[in-house]
């Protein structure tokens, strides 16, 4: 079965601090939960990392997972 691997970001903006970050966990918790037709499996990556919004001043949290996922053919026309 052919597979291959890639990582996601996600970055969730919030009101506070503890709420970006509490949003980031829920995120990423579905995530490592989920599985499919496409994405086969899913590994924790980096984070939730706290961060402050350079432009909007907004308090965020991102974090990464490893995804494993089907690969798609393509074929010549």
């Amino acid at each position: 079965m052919a597979n291959s691997r890639c990582t996601l970001r996600v970055t969730v903006w919030h009101k506070d601090a503890d709420q970006a970050h509490d949003l980031a966990m829920l995120c990423q918790g579905l995530l490592l939960v989920h599985s499919g037709p496409v994405i086969r499996g899913v590994r924790p990556g980096t984070g939730p990392i706290a961060a402050l919004d350079p432009d909007s001043e907004v308090d965020l949290s991102t974090f990464t997972v490893l995804a494993n996922v089907r690969p798609t053919v393509v074929a010549p026309a």
